[in-house]
């Protein structure tokens, strides 16, 4: 018996030997699940499975047998361009699949975009191809280059798809025969499967599904046809068409033609075309006509180019060069009565943006004109006002007005957040009425350390009738009456009295089922604010029972998708070391199937563990950070420690962190290669930006060395942008770090706050006024906030080698900013490198660019923390005639 019990403990001492750190090579096929769904029976689960490079695969996985069958999908896109006009630094979104269970659940439709290996010649970009997979046999159609498709939410047997040759096709799914339309370019299936709209050249055309009729003219008339568009009933279409809008009814004949009263004016095709819940009032955009471009005839030579920035522009040249498209594209709302045939113009230039009731009958809009030049550099704000959708007069309702408005599903209340509380205002007198004045909590967050107002915790959405709103504090969620004539906690204060933060989860994906029922119990996700554990509750809105758990661990449990007629639900479930894998479960969570496996390989590789650390700032205040730690750790020796910051980081304790390269350390790479990495929180004094973080990290810092596992001659810190900041300031107050690698960082807070944020053109003052750098008021009210907290007035203190990442078409942090950090240290003598690169954003978005720059960081740490081998880049540098697709030798005239 010993002999065994030694043979085994040996086995998995060799097993665990066997076990080997991260490379940079495994980035490539580390894979991640997107866009899972369910069918409407619960039976089978769709998901993609997609490699940081290479094909992926669409899996359907039947729940009852567990066969999986699994088809190629390609390779997953670059994210698309940012949006110039965003002031979000946080991730580009990723692209996508569509995926579509019909209503029977015999099938799924999905596209699928060009593999890896196909190559396409610049301008020809590849098209989406379209995939109908049996769910009986695993077998799969393939329709290439396909542009959209539709598969119908409330009818079963057909998808329509356009093609890129200009076909439409509508096709039987059960017996695969299709018909095909030449040269359609836009089209509508109806919810119920029972019509086909399409529009090509030559008109509108409408289909009989499932007959063999031929399509019927809708309008007969040469032209371009744009934005059709269902009503709920699916009785009524609605197009727009030179400069006019259309409506037209299943049963009629013509079309209706609607035209903007004013010559001038006309139905344009770049807004939305919605209609109210009822169908009788149709929104859509309109414009001014487009003006005919005139040419220029003056010789190239002779042309004058030039901005002219004049003192009262409502907005500086380069928000204005910004947003030309989107001005020469603007459209604003109108709507059509379609009873009274009477057509109201809601929006115009003084008011550009409306959001409706879901009945159609008020809408809520905002005139920013007084406020414009003040986005650049307070917050944003409006006078709001309630406008009667039947006869388009306006109400002023707020003054200064800056929240979103969130309306009731009966139309009769509108609700937003005012900075401290959340008001309603009722229709049509447009009464205000604060909600949460006296509830006795906050409901702003409590932890906003910044000179702007602070956010809400949330809304967690209205009830059926529309006379109460689910609202939360910071930890429990309230029912509130919407005319202020009670409040209700519905967590019992329990969440207060556990520390649990409970937010409601909508299960159900019906975008037609407006509100939440209130005879249906409530789900709820808590997270615990210490421990970070989270899990589900239950909870019913009558009654006063208090919230019922159903689970709760240490992990991070993503919300369920429900599927839409069983009690089945699927949701990702992560923690550190675990990737955020799939289980299914039903209402009660009584139990946790797991049913993914996305990336096996993990088994063999050494990862990690990831634990709370507390610690208080030097001002005393209670705070909290997380020490990631290798899978071997072992407490007698002495490890190297990276330090990553940014501002609060303790939420993402059972965060996955997916091995892959970019701009900042990845943690799962380096806990994997023997390193701790420790991520503290931070608070901040307003004015005091510099000195807030370097009194949190250090402390922090100071807490784990005190446990006696870390070599104190070998702590380095990254962070990137505003954690790149923090590092530059830091290293002119502190040796305590014996390597810094600061991503775009502001150097000089007085040349900062007058440079624009060049992504959407907008001049920086209001980041140091009202946001995140957190002076607290203009460079003439505090110059000297201004020169303590910029490095480069400290430059001279710097003894730590500094490696620095910052790009020349940086859309956030001005490269200068790095370039006068970069001269000022190399002015003095101070080790520092500079990596811009050209024609890069904020942060790295060319996987190649990021796979070099994760190789350079890595082998920087190693060479200042673990006396690795000094990479020949900072030994000699890289001279610009070395660099690659630099032309070596003279120049060739043409």
């Amino acid at each position: 018996m010993k002999r065994l019990i030694l043979a085994l403990f040996c086995f998995s001492l060799v097993a665990w030997a066997e076990k080997r750190p991260l490379t940079h090579a495994d980035y490539d096929g580390w894979r991640h699940i997107q866009n899972q769904k369910l069918s409407d029976d619960g039976k089978f689960l769709a998901y993609a499975l997609f490699p940081q490079e290479g094909d992926g695969q669409l899996a359907v996985r039947n729940l009852a047998t567990g066969q999986e069958y699994r088809e190629s999908i390609g390779q997953l896109p670059p994210p698309p361009p940012p949006n110039p006009a965003s002031l979000e630094e946080g991730p580009p979104p990723v692209r996508g699949i569509q995926l579509a269970f019909p209503r029977d659940s015999k099938t799924v439709v999905f596209s699928a975009f060009p593999s890896k290996g196909e190559k396409t010649k610049p301008p020809e970009k590849p098209k989406n191809d379209m995939c109908v997979m049996d769910l009986a046999n695993g077998k799969v159609v393939r329709m290439t280059k396909v542009k959209s498709f539709q598969v119908p939410s409330k009818g079963d047997g057909f998808v329509a798809y356009l093609h890129d040759a200009g076909d439409l096709v509508l096709r039987n799914l059960q017996t695969g025969a299709e018909r095909r339309f030449p040269g359609a370019v836009e089209f509508a299936l109806s919810k119920d499967a029972q019509v086909l709209a399409f529009a090509d050249a030559g008109g509108v055309y409408a289909v009989a599904v499932g007959r063999d009729e031929a399509p019927k003219p809708v309008l007969s008339e040469k032209g371009k046809y744009a934005k059709l568009t269902w009503d709920e009933s699916q009785r009524e279409l609605a197009f727009v068409g030179g400069g006019k809008l259309y409506l037209w009814q299943r049963d009629a004949g013509e079309p209706v033609a609607v035209s903007m009263p004013a010559g001038d004016l006309v139905v344009s095709d770049k807004g939305a075309i919605t209609f109210s819940k009822d169908g009788q009032m149709v929104f859509f955009g309109y414009a001014t006509k487009p003006k005919v471009a005139t040419k220029d005839e003056t010789p190239a030579e002779d042309r004058v180019s030039v901005d002219l920035w004049h003192w009262k522009d409502e907005h500086i040249q380069p928000m204005q060069k910004v947003q030309a498209t989107m001005e020469r594209n603007r459209s604003y709302r109108a709507v059509y009565h379609v009873a009274s045939k009477k057509l109201v113009p809601l929006a115009d230039s003084t008011m550009s943006e409306l959001s409706t009731s879901e009945d159609g009958r008020y809408s809520i809009g905002g005139d920013d004109r007084e406020y414009r030049p003040m986005a650049e550099y307070d917050e944003r704000y409006a006078d709001a006002y309630v406008i009667d959708n039947m006869t388009g007069e306006r109400k002023l309702v707020a003054k200064k007005h800056r929240g979103r408005t969130t309306w009731s599903p009966d139309g009769k209340y509108a609700i937003f957040f005012d900075g401290a509380d959340w008001n309603t205002v009722s229709m049509p007198e447009g009464k205000l009425t604060n909600l949460t004045g006296k509830a006795g909590v906050k409901f702003w967050r409590e932890e906003h350390d910044s000179p702007g107002s602070p956010q809400a915790y949330g809304l967690g959405g209205w009830t059926k009738d529309g006379k109460t709103v689910l609202l939360y504090d910071h930890f429990d969620v309230w029912q509130m009456a919407a005319d202020g004539a009670w409040a209700k906690n519905i967590t019992q204060n329990m969440g207060r009295k556990e520390r649990l933060m409970l937010r409601y989860v909508r299960l159900d994906e019906d975008p037609e089922d407006k509100g939440i029922d209130p005879a249906k119990p409530l789900l709820l996700r808590a997270e615990h604010e210490d421990t970070r554990d989270s899990g589900f509750y239950r909870v019913n809105l009558t009654g006063n029972g208090a919230p019922v758990k159903l689970t709760m661990a240490a992990k991070n449990f993503a919300n369920p998708v429900k599927a839409k007629n069983a009690d089945v639900l699927v949701l990702p479930v992560s923690t550190f070391r675990d990737a955020p894998d799939l289980y299914v479960t039903d209402a009660s969570f009584a139990s946790l199937n797991k049913v993914t496996d996305s990336n096996p390989q993990q088994k063999d590789i050494l990862w990690g563990s990831a634990e709370l650390v507390r610690y208080r700032n030097t001002d005393g205040v209670k705070l909290s950070g997380i020490l990631y730690k290798p899978e071997n750790f072992d407490s007698k020796k002495k490890y190297p420690m990276l330090v990553y910051i940014y501002e609060r980081l303790t939420q993402g304790l059972n965060t996955y962190v997916e091995p892959r390269p970019g701009h900042s350390i990845n943690v799962s790479y380096y806990v994997s290669n023997g390193y701790l990495v420790l991520e503290p929180d931070i608070a901040y004094k307003i004015g005091y930006p510099g000195q807030s973080a370097l009194n949190c990290v250090l402390p922090a810092v100071q807490a784990v060395v005190d446990q006696g596992f870390v070599n104190e001659n070998a702590i380095g810190i990254q962070g990137h942008s505003w954690g790149g900041y923090q590092i530059a300031y830091m290293i002119t107050q502190t040796q305590r770090f014996k390597a810094v690698a600061a991503g775009a960082p502001v150097a000089n807070m007085i040349s900062a706050y007058d440079g624009i944020r060049w992504g959407p053109g907008i001049p920086r003052q209001f980041q140091y006024e009202r946001t995140q750098s957190r002076i607290g008021g203009t460079l003439w009210e505090y110059p000297m906030r201004y020169i303590e907290n910029s490095p480069i007035f400290m430059a001279d203190r710097v003894k730590t080698p500094v490696m620095m990442i910052h790009n020349d078409a940086d859309d956030a942090v001005p490269w200068y900013q790095g370039i006068e950090f970069y001269l000022g240290l190399r002015r003095l003598g101070k080790e520092v490198y500079l990596f811009t690169y050209n024609g890069e954003p904020h942060g790295l978005r060319r996987r190649p660019n990021q796979k070099d720059y994760t190789l350079r960081l890595q082998q920087y740490f190693d060479y200042e923390l673990r006396d690795a081998a000094k990479p020949d880049w900072m030994a000699k540098g890289i001279p610009y005639l070395e660099k690659p697709g630099v032309v070596v030798g003279p120049e060739v005239e043409p």
